[in-house]
Formats: C-alpha cells, sequence, structure tokens
C-alpha cells in the first residue's frame, strides 16, 4: 500500500513540476547568481553543498539540543546522526543525485556509520581544546567533503 502510494506520488505532475522547479532554482543560483562566482563549481557539488547546509542545520539543532539537556558531546553526535539518516537520505538521494531507489539506504546508513567514526574520533581529539559546540562546529565542512566522496562515488554511484 505505501509503496503505491509513493510511487503516485512520483509519478504525479504537481511532484514533477516541484521537482523541475527545484532544479531550475538550483540551476540559477549555481550559473547566475551572484555574478557567476559559482559556476565553476561542479554542479552535483554545489546542490550537495546547499543540501548539505540544510542537513547541518537540522542535525547541529539535534546536537545542540541533546548537549542542552545534557547528554555528553558523543552522545548528542550519535542522536545527531540516528534522526538525520533518514532525512538525509531522502534529500541527497533525490535532490542531488536525482536517486529514487530505496535500496541504496543500507549503503547509506553505512556510509554514516564510516563518517561518524571519523567525526567521533575527531570530536573526542578536538573537545581535548575547545568546547563542545565549536568542535563539532569546525568539523562540518570536512567531515561533508569525505561524505560527498562517499555518496558520489559509492552509494548513489550511476551504473
Amino acid at each position: 500500500m505505501l509503496v503505491n502510494i509513493k510511487n503516485t506520488i512520483l509519478k504525479s505532475t504537481a511532484y514533477k513540476k516541484f521537482e523541475a522547479v527545484l532544479s531550475y532554482c538550483f540551476h540559477y543560483i549555481h550559473k547566475k547568481m551572484f555574478f557567476g562566482i559559482f559556476k565553476n563549481i561542479d554542479e552535483q557539488f554545489f546542490k550537495f553543498l546547499f543540501v548539505g547546509a540544510l542537513n547541518t542545520v537540522v542535525g547541529y539543532g539535534i546536537y545542540a539540543l541533546f548537549i542542552l539537556i545534557g547528554c555528553i558531546a558523543n552522545i548528542a553526535l550519535f542522536f545527531q546522526y540516528i534522526f538525520g539518516i533518514l532525512w538525509n537520505f531522502k534529500t541527497t538521494g533525490v535532490i542531488v543525485f536525482k536517486n529514487h531507489e530505496n535500496k541504496l539506504l543500507f549503503k547509506f546508513i553505512l556510509s554514516y556509520v564510516f563518517t561518524f567514526t571519523i567525526n567521533s574520533i575527531l570530536l573526542y581529539f578536538i573537545n581535548q581544546f575547545l568546547n563542545a559546540y565549536i568542535s563539532q562546529a569546525i568539523l562540518i565542512l570536512p567531515v561533508a567533503m569525505i561524505s560527498f566522496v562517499i555518496m558520489k562515488f559509492w552509494v548513489f554511484k550511476k551504473r
């Protein structure tokens, strides 16, 4: 039943129009906005950064919430990853890589386990010198770059 509903939504004219408008907006921002300063960046990587910024706001909000309620940094990071995985899978898969295949969720989760491990180890060391908020903020971009490479060449690679 849920598969039928999902297929109906994906085939609907409204969904296709929304996807087309979103694609046009990304293309316009990438090629023309700010005097075209972004046009030399790969469009897929540009979309990844934009979607990543959205995902980061959601994920960092979850992280900060768990720090605020008294969790230690690595526990807060764990919950950030758990709650963010499904949100990120859909936004990254559909918007960045134009992929609607739910069967890739396992690979996506494995990539997050890998990036979580790297992020957690680095967070542990940086927390020796800085507070938990700043430590994770510093790690956002390097972990995002590692994640893009894994997503592009392993999770959502074209066959």
